[in-house]
């Protein structure tokens, strides 16, 4: 398939977008990395890039920069591309957009959540497979024990994540 990307720096490092340009919809989000080129290697593993811009995606930037800068951004539902997915791969993900900015919930209470109560595997493979990550928090999932769990980016970037926005939850707090 061919599709348009767009990589652009965050204070957390280069992040990556792909997306179709008819109709607009996001095929995939990569997740901080130190150097444009990395971000540029994986993407060239998963698609056939296309130089093409759709002025939608400048939205989009803007709200994950947002993001990184410690604020909640919505989810652009309908800019989400389903079509690879599994219906309840999409359940799960549903439920997983639904977890509130700041707080955690473990893989087995999303699967309690999603009707399927001993499916905290199937649940931990969701997150794994999360082609939307940040707008789709999977880093807001944990292990029951409070442990971390993995990340596709990387433990160091989800213990990041979940900080900033619990400093970010706290702030809002006091004011």
């Amino acid at each position: 398939m061919k599709a348009c990307h767009t990589i652009f720096q965050t204070e957390f490092g280069y992040t990556g977008i792909v997306y179709t340009k008819d109709p607009f919809q996001l095929l995939k989000i990569y997740l901080p990395r130190q150097t444009h080129d990395m971000v540029k290697n994986d993407m060239m593993l998963d698609f056939n890039l296309q130089n093409d811009h759709h002025s939608e995606i400048d939205i989009f930037i803007h709200q994950i920069k947002y993001y990184f800068k410690g604020n909640p951004v919505p989810t652009p539902w309908a800019w989400l591309n389903w079509n690879n997915m599994t219906e309840l791969q999409v359940k799960t993900l549903k439920q997983t957009a639904l977890i509130p900015y700041g707080a955690v919930c473990s893989y087995k209470k999303l699967a309690q959540k999603i009707g399927r109560p001993k499916a905290s595997r199937f649940v931990g493979s969701c997150m794994a497979q999360n082609p939307y990550p940040i707008i789709i928090p999977c880093h807001r999932v944990i292990r029951s024990d409070g442990s971390i769990g993995q990340f596709g980016g990387g433990i160091t970037l989800k213990k990041r994540l979940l900080a900033l926005e619990k400093n970010r939850s706290l702030l809002a707090n006091l004011e």
